[in-house]
């Protein structure tokens, strides 16, 4: 497998997760910092997920939860479920993402980073995720120190004195497996 880093326009596009458990909400917590137009379909939905202002269906998972959508994550603990999710989002001509399993993905979530307009992404084609958490988590810190890069007024502006107030742990959500 080798992935390639791009970072997609999710403005007006649909993003499908299927499953409302702890990896669901990993999903939604990275997502939500790029686009709310996303739907969580589970027959029970963590009542985190609920709070960030997502879709939530709660009921069984049916193909036609997929129509449209840009994206899906398959994040349930049903492994047979989660490649009939795959190949009915294959159907649809949509790239989906099989939590857990590489293989079966056709995108890997990275462990992401992002302040303001800046992302910093962090993968390892989903074979060493803590290691890709741990990177990620170290120029988190770099950026609460010293780090500079270019704002959208200028070309150098230092971003290191307004660093503690906007950089956090919270900031820096890890994207567990895959």
């Amino acid at each position: 497998m080798n992935f390639l880093p791009i970072c997609v326009n999710v403005d007006g596009a649909r993003i499908v997760i299927v499953g409302g458990g702890s990896v669901a909400l990993q999903k939604v917590k990275a997502l939500v910092q790029y686009t709310k137009n996303i739907t969580v379909c589970a027959p029970e939905v963590n009542p985190t997920i609920k709070s960030f202002g997502v879709n939530v269906l709660e009921r069984i998972y049916l193909p036609d939860v997929l129509e449209g959508a840009l994206l899906a994550y398959a994040c349930t603990d049903d492994s047979r479920l989660n490649r009939r999710i795959r190949d009915d989002a294959h159907r649809y001509g949509i790239f989906v993402n099989v939590a857990d399993n590489p293989e079966l993905c056709d995108f890997v979530s990275p462990a992401i980073f992002k302040q303001g307009t800046m992302s910093v992404a962090v993968s390892s084609n989903g074979q060493q995720v803590k290691a890709s958490v741990s990177l990620r988590n170290a120029i988190c810190a770099l950026l609460q120190g010293e780090a500079s890069y270019p704002s959208d007024d200028s070309q150098s502006a230092d971003v290191a004195p307004a660093a503690a107030s906007c950089f956090s742990a919270d900031s820096c959500i890890p994207i567990l497996k895959s």
